[in-house]
Parts: structure tokens; sequence; C-alpha cells
């Protein structure tokens, strides 16, 4: 069966420019789905902040049900707002040496964004003394029992002590289930911690982010094979099947650190929901080379390019764990080291047992032709989730599966 490339590559192109012109319309703020933020206010004798939380989410909480969807009115936030502020303040603890701080909720204020409306509940750490430079902090949000999948972040609002000015996108700590409890830092972080926290972040990002995975498993399925005329047949040669595979994975690292680093800087962005759905059609185009050999000619120009859409993905990940501007340089190395790490490993545990099994006619017909097809049917799943909110509007689809 003969594919027509010049066909495929205009229908590809087409479709590219029609997601990204809609996502870019349609676009979120800094403000996201399912999750919440801690703000902290720092001064030399003084700790205040806020918790921002969307109406919907609120819903859930003076409902106390995790299936409610049905946004929250401000009269009705106004009218539940005990009930509210002592919810947030059973599920956010913060420890000074030992001392647990006393927080005070005070009043609520409303934030609009193009997600949902955030309400913005204020608290004061009464008798601070001289404000620590560190604090352990517990928070749990909704990821009790209302909602296993939200998510948490802490944020320095601003800092007298240190002249940071306000700041609304840097962020300290992460919360998800089983992560509750972190050391919040309310001074400069040493550069040995930023260093290893993202290089954390890099190896946990590559190994958690399964669309990235399915992408290099895709590549090493046909790694153990040599084209011989149209067809597949397995390597007799180690040394160069192994050879061809670390020229894949290097011209995938080199293609997502270029726009990696153009993104981090804000040189070059794109929108979220176009990167997203682009990440899913590579895993398939892929696949569907695996299957159809003649894909393969042009193997290393597929993976440059796509690698360039995954170099952005990891830029939407990287940007909301946050660092102050003069740190940026720090945080990227460190990220991108840790996502080379991450898919080192992966490389080395998933090739050699490949290459074990890819004279057996199993691997060919299950492994490496199901598996393909498995791969296909997987991305083209992502890919209706990461845009039916882009062409179905109202859809929910789209807003759990980003990130």
């Amino acid at each position: 069966m003969q594919i027509p490339l010049a066909s495929f590559a205009n229908l590809f192109r087409n479709l590219c420019v029609a997601i990204f012109w809609i996502s870019a319309a349609a676009s979120a703020s800094a403000h996201s789905f399912n999750e919440s933020y801690v703000y902290f206010n720092v001064g030399e004798t003084t700790l205040s902040g806020r918790i921002e939380v969307t109406l919907t989410d609120l819903a859930k909480v003076v409902a106390n049900d995790g299936s409610v969807d049905t946004p929250l009115t401000e009269d009705e936030v106004k009218a539940a707002q005990e009930k509210i502020f002592e919810f947030f303040k059973q599920r956010m603890e913060l420890v000074d040496e030992g001392r647990v701080l006393e927080t005070e909720f005070n009043r609520l204020s409303f934030l609009p964004t193009e997600v949902d409306t955030f309400v913005r509940l204020h608290f004061d750490v009464p008798d601070i003394g001289v404000t620590p430079l560190a604090l352990e902090m517990s928070y749990e949000g909704l990821t009790q029992e209302l909602d296993p999948g939200h998510r948490g972040f802490a944020l320095i609002g601003s800092n007298s002590r240190t002249g940071m000015d306000p700041n609304g996108s840097y962020i300290s700590l992460f919360f998800t289930p089983g992560n509750e409890k972190q050391t919040l830092l309310l001074n400069d972080e040493p550069t040995s911690d930023i260093f290893l926290r993202f290089l954390e972040h890099g190896i946990w990002h590559i190994w958690l982010g399964f669309d990235h995975v399915l992408f290099l498993i895709a590549l090493l399925l046909s790694s153990v094979m040599l084209l011989s005329g149209s067809a597949w047949q397995p390597s007799d040669n180690l040394n160069k099947s192994l050879l061809n595979t670390v020229k894949i994975v290097t011209i995938f690292t080199i293609a997502h650190t270029v726009t990696l680093t153009l993104a981090t800087f804000n040189i070059i962005t794109l929108p979220v929901v176009f990167v997203e759905a682009v990440i899913a059609l590579s895993i398939a185009v892929v696949a569907l080379g695996n299957l159809w050999p003649r894909f393969h000619t042009q193997a290393w120009i597929v993976v440059f390019i796509f690698g360039l859409f995954h170099g952005f993905g990891f830029a939407n990940v990287l940007e909301p764990l946050g660092l102050d501007p003069a740190r940026k340089a720090l945080g990227l190395v460190a990220f991108n080291i840790g996502v080379e790490v991450g898919q080192i490993a992966i490389v080395l545990i998933v090739f050699p047992i490949l290459y074990v099994i890819r004279t057996h006619t199993a691997y060919r017909k299950v492994a490496f032709q199901g598996g393909s097809v498995a791969l296909i049917a997987i991305a083209l799943f992502w890919f209706y989730e990461r845009t039916a909110d882009v062409f179905l509007p109202g859809s929910a689809a789209a807003s759990g599966v980003l990130g």
C-alpha cells in the first residue's frame, strides 16, 4: 500500500494551522482548571496571604460532594463564607520549628478569569513575631475526598525583606496527593536546592509524561529493526542498532532543547492546546511509520520537527513551576538535564528488551505491528480529548488532560 506523502503532509499542515489559530484565540490565563493557589505576603514581622479557588470547586466544598459541577454564585459564596473558611483552615497548616501557627481567614474577594471566577480567601498569620526564613507547610486543598486530581500551588506573592515585587506566576511549591507537606522558603532559595529541585522535576516529568514516553517507545520499536527494500527485518548488528537509537534520541534532544529554551525565555510561545494536540499526533505519525516503512526514509526530519513541539510541551510544564527571572537559566538547565536523565533511563530499560526479542515472530506481529496500532489508537484518542474543547465549545473533555 502506497501512502501519498505530499497529500499527507498538506493535510497535516492544514490541520495544524487550523488548531493553532483556534486554540490561540481560546487560550486561557495563568489560572487553570482543577487548581488552587496559596499566595504569601512576607514582611519582617508580618505574614499574610490568600487562597484562590474557583466557584466550581467551592460548590463541591459547600455541597460536600465531589460530583457537583455547577459553580456557586458570588452571593452563595458570601452566604457560606464561614463554612468555606473552616474547610480550608483545616486543610492548610503552617509550622515554625514545631509550633503550629494560627491562621485567621478574615475576608473574601473575587477574581474573574477566562477559566472561571476565582474566590480569594484572605488570611493573616497573627503573632508571627520575627518572620522565619522557612516554614513547614501542609496543604491538601480538595484532594482528600472531593477531588483526588486537584492540584495546589504555593507562591510568594511579595516579600518586602528581599525586595520581591508582586508575583503572580513563579511557583514555590506544588502539592499533589501524597505530597501535601513540604518546606516553604520565605527567603532566597539556595542555588543548589534550585538545581536539585528542577532536576527532579525534569526526571519525573519525562517518566510521568505518558505522551513523551509513548513517543520514545514508538521510536524504539523500530530501533531493533532494519529496512530491507520496503520491508522490516530484525537487525543483526547490535552496535548499528544502538548507534541508530543514539542518533534519533540525540536529534530529539537537540530539537526539544531549542524550543524549551526559546519558550522559557518567552522568545517564542505557542498555545498549549495546539502544542499538546501536535504531540499526540506525533505519536501516531511515528507509529504509522512503523507500519509503512516508506515514512522512515526521512525519519530524522520527522523526529526533529516533532521534537520541537515536545520542547514547547516541556516548557508548558516548566513555566508554572516557577523561578524568578534571574534564575531562569539555572532552572532551565537543571530541568533539561533531568529530562535527558529520565529519557536515557527509558532507553536503557526498553532497548535491551526489544533487542533480545526482535527475532521472534511474536515481536513483529504483536509488539511491533500490534503495538504500533495500539499507539496510533491511543494518540488519536488523546488528540480528540485535547481538541474537543476547541472544535466543540463547551465540552469538558479537554479541561483535565493538558499539561
